[in-house]
């Protein structure tokens, strides 16, 4: 599993596995990820933690890409 996505669920405990790991899969953090994300929770009735989480690992992903 990506050390990132493991790093979320430690911090998040509530966080769906499945729904991280799919939302962040190849994913750029851009505007349009970022308003999908708001649809997505709502329709797939992810928790606060879950959400939290994707944020989490796409924020790492972006500090990644910068370095």
């Amino acid at each position: 599993m990506n050390t990132l996505i493991e790093q979320a669920l430690k911090k998040y405990p509530k966080a769906k596995q499945i729904a991280v790991e799919n939302a962040t899969f190849a994913q750029e953090d851009n505007m349009a990820f970022r308003m999908n994300l708001a649809s997505d929770a709502l329709m797939y009735r992810w928790n606060q933690d879950t959400v939290n989480a994707i944020k989490f690992v796409m924020a790492g992903k972006a500090k990644l890409v910068a370095v």
